[in-house]
């Protein structure tokens, strides 16, 4: 659409099932062998490999040329429609090279030759015709062939009006040196695979796309008429994971946060709607998982720290990767090499000071599993027990003379096993049972606890509609707006309950005590033959509730009835209170 040339046409691969899954098998057995072949510095579609390494690398490199006072340029290049234009004959010369044999070779040769392709004309296809290089959009094979391609310089064009020199520092002539090579001068801060390349640690100005994601997503939201338990439901699937891909490698700066929330609560309690609504529960409590009464909506801040952790935990153990050895490089390493130096210079425009700050959090949630013993510290590392053994035995620990030497004699009576020569130390995650670290996991660590019980399962695990589990767990934590709570926000009315018109109104009158509400709960009890003394709040019911059985049979009608009395007596409320 909109395409003014034939270049700018882009063909559609549609792959059938029997191709897809032989391409498949393919791919899984390219993907073991494709880091053997092809050089640490490409880091997409390697197993074991990430995009973001290449992001880390570029930050830390233009920090220490700006920290040293040096010059650079930078080169940025896009390479032209780079799948289209893989020539074959070189694809399968290089693999050749590579020593991939000639059955495999004759069969990655029959899955990229054997595409055709058809031109729809008034939406019709018109005839076939095959293709003499370039790979296919969306076939399990292409970007490992591509990494392949790409490890040997293949001559594919430069795509030159989005190429840029970027010059670090004072660069002369750098005008004339773009005019030579065809392209445009860049500046930073720039982007870098759709992350800051440059940018001042914590810029704020870099977090302007993602705030821009925010609204636009919201923008078409509010078009449509969405329960509170819908926009929960929104905010949980999309809005928390906009900011992942920038989170996983920088610091989100406080302001950032502070608006992204509020973009967030502003749509939780008021929708599309343009006066601003009461914000009935405090957001802390709000971002608390479901078991622990909350919505399960994401803390940003501790989603963060859960992000940056993790290369905490890579570092400890991927000690091969040339991420690591660029960071080891730098700022050296500690510790037995678990972890680098702490870093006390300037943040500049590195993103590693800001990942290190974290190391504790991942510190004091590892053990560690003793091989031959080269990296783990005798007295100092949690390698025997749930603390180091210099703090264990701390009159021990003062009177050795090597403190980075292993007592082989008294690992008996630690209960320890012996030191194995042929294995390398490892580090564990005590937080999960594969031992092997998981934001996730970090990030649940880091929840703060809720106070009291909470009845989420006889809210959440029920089958009803999401408005209703959540007018539920705003009537558990008390913060519905009754004439109560509207009193202690300011208002000055006269408080009486709209059902009965006898008493006071709260949410636990309203919902259980209610004379017209009595009679609804005594016609459920009657329905299913259950006595019961109604506790005094909606809390406490629903906790009595989730803990009591009236069969197998009638289990889901039970747990849901609460619910919708709850639901049922609401409507019937805000009915009456519209009618005056």
């Amino acid at each position: 659409m909109g395409a003014e040339d034939l270049r700018e046409f882009r063909p559609i691969s549609l792959v059938g099932s029997l191709y897809k899954w032989l391409a498949k098998v393919l791919a899984n057995r390219l993907k073991r062998a494709i880091g053997k072949v092809v050089s640490k510095a490409q880091g997409a579609f390697v197993e074991g490999r990430q995009i973001l390494d290449a992001v880390l690398i570029a930050n830390e490199a233009i920090d220490s040329i700006l920290k040293n006072n040096e010059n650079g340029i930078l080169c940025k290049l896009d390479i032209e429609k780079a799948y289209d234009n893989v020539d074959w004959s070189f694809l399968l010369t290089v693999m050749q090279k590579m020593g991939f044999g000639e059955k495999w070779l004759g069969w990655i040769k029959w899955c990229i030759s054997t595409a055709s392709f058809s031109v729809l004309i008034n939406g019709t296809p018109k005839g076939f015709f095959q293709s003499s290089r370039g790979l296919r959009q969306g076939d399990p094979l292409s970007p490992y062939l591509f990494v392949i391609a790409m490890e040997a310089a293949s001559g594919m064009r430069i795509n030159l009006d989005k190429s840029e020199l970027i010059p670090i520092g004072r660069v002369v002539d750098i005008d004339d040196l773009a005019l030579d090579f065809g392209c445009k001068v860049g500046s930073l801060p720039s982007t870098y695979l759709g992350l800051p390349l440059g940018a001042p640690f914590k810029s704020v100005a870099m977090w302007d796309r993602v705030e821009e994601r925010f609204r636009k997503r919201l923008t078409m939201w509010k078009r449509q008429y969405l329960s509170k338990g819908g926009r929960a439901t929104l905010i949980r699937s999309t809005l928390s994971n906009l900011p992942i891909y920038y989170m996983s490698v920088l610091s989100l700066p406080s302001s950032v946060r502070r608006r992204l929330e509020q973009i967030q609560r502003d749509f939780l309690w008021g929708g599309g709607s343009l006066e601003r609504k009461p914000h009935l529960v405090r957001w802390k409590v709000v971002c608390l998982s479901k078991k622990k009464g909350g919505l399960g909506i994401k803390c940003l801040t501790n989603l963060n720290k859960a992000l940056l952790s993790k290369w905490n935990w890579r570092f400890a153990n991927e000690r091969e990767a040339l991420w690591n050895q660029v960071i080891r490089g730098k700022y050296g390493k500690d510790r037995g090499g678990w972890r680098t130096r702490e870093v006390r210079e300037a943040h500049g425009v590195g993103l590693w000071k800001g990942i290190r700050m974290d190391w504790d959090l991942v510190g004091a949630r590892i053990s560690f599993s003793v091989g031959n013993g080269k990296r783990v510290s005798f007295w100092r590392d949690r390698w025997c027990g749930d603390a180091p053994l210099c703090d264990s035995f701390p009159s021990i620990y003062a009177l050795s003379i090597e403190k980075e030497a292993w007592g082989g004699g008294c690992l008996g009576s630690l209960g320890a096993r012996g030191v194995i020569g042929d294995v390398d130390d490892k580090v564990v995650w005590i937080e999960t049972k594969s031992d092997i670290f998981l934001a996730k996991s970090l990030y649940l660590a880091l929840e703060a606890d809720c106070p009291s019980s909470f009845p989420s399962s006889c809210i959440w695990k029920v089958w009803v509609q999401p408005k209703i589990s959540f007018f539920a767990w705003e009537a558990a934590w008390g913060k519905a707006l009754t004439l109560d709570l509207v009193q202690r926000r300011g208002w000055s009315l006269a408080n009486r309950c709209y059902m009965c018109m006898e008493k006071e109104e709260t949410i636990d009158h309203l919902l259980l005590h209610c004379s017209k509400t009595r009679v609804l709960w005594e016609l459920l009890f009657s329905l299913f033959g259950v006595s019961w003394v109604m506790p005094c709040s909606v809390r406490e019911t629903l906790l009595s509730w989730q803990t009591s059985s009236v069969g197998k049979k009638h289990r889901k009608v039970w747990k849901a009835a609460p619910l919708h009395i709850f639901w049922t007596v609401w409507k019937a409320r805000k009915s009456f209170s519209l009618q005056g």
